[in-house]
């Protein structure tokens, strides 16, 4: 899959996600977590809040646990170039 900044995608059979990016050579890969935060997270429009609830009740925890961890996995996409930042 191909996302508008050129970011290529794909979701290995073993739950992994490999990361392209073109423009810049970078290449990263996410174990089976870091691909169902990256799922649920476009699905919710990069919304850290509405993403950690969807985790949250998947998980069976609170969604204010979870929401740094949310967080920072959001700033480590945009950091490494995976997405863009988002203005508030």
């Amino acid at each position: 899959m191909r996302s508008e900044n050129g970011l290529e995608t794909q979701v290995l059979p073993d739950g992994k996600v490999d990361f392209f990016l073109p423009r810049t050579g970078l290449r990263h890969r996410c174990g089976p977590t870091g691909t169902l935060m990256w799922i649920v997270l476009q699905r919710q429009e990069w919304q850290p809040e509405r993403a950690a609830e969807v985790l949250a009740e998947q998980w069976g925890i609170a969604s204010e646990s979870l929401r740094p961890e949310v967080d920072a996995w959001v700033s480590h996409f945009q950091d490494e170039g995976l997405v863009r930042r988002c203005s508030a």
